[in-house]
């Protein structure tokens, strides 16, 4: 009798995923932007965001906003697709990743004053998040055609 773990058939996926997470989440803590001498990472954007020409109130001053919970996500899409909720993990990962992804360009292209350069810590962000997605996405494709885990 042969016994097949059933993270096998989802193990690259799950893996791209990891991997897109752990950039994403190593990006977000690099710096994005600076300010004089002042390097910024993605958590201290959003006392900045009107100077990238961007409303506090506005669909990018609210994603700044709600950026912390970047690092939670995508942990929780891991371990989702990992535990054996590939669907599940794949959907917080596409969250994630796009969210990441999203604000990561909308930082690199800002369109900013001299006081303010953009570092390379948004295009590794943005990077990372479309590893998540890619590999949240296989992971919701496999998980589909998975057949259901044997009753133990």
């Amino acid at each position: 009798m042969t016994v097949r773990s059933p993270l096998a058939a989802r193990g690259p996926a799950v893996v791209a995923m990891a991997v897109g997470a752990a950039v994403t989440v190593l990006g977000s803590s690099l710096p994005w932007v600076r300010t004089g001498g002042a390097r910024r990472n993605s958590y201290d954007l959003f006392a900045l965001v009107e100077r990238f020409g961007y409303s506090p109130d506005g669909p990018a001053g609210v994603a700044l906003r709600w950026w912390p919970i970047v690092p939670l996500l995508t942990a929780l899409a891991v371990v989702a697709a990992w535990w054996g909720w590939p669907r599940t993990g794949g959907v917080l990962g596409v969250v994630a990743g796009g969210y990441a992804g999203g604000v990561g360009l909308a930082i690199g292209a800002a369109d900013v004053t001299n006081a303010v350069e953009i570092q390379f810590g948004a295009p590794v962000t943005a990077a990372g998040g479309a590893l998540l997605v890619l590999g949240s996405l296989a992971a919701i494709v496999l998980g589909w055609r998975a057949p259901p885990a044997p009753v133990t």
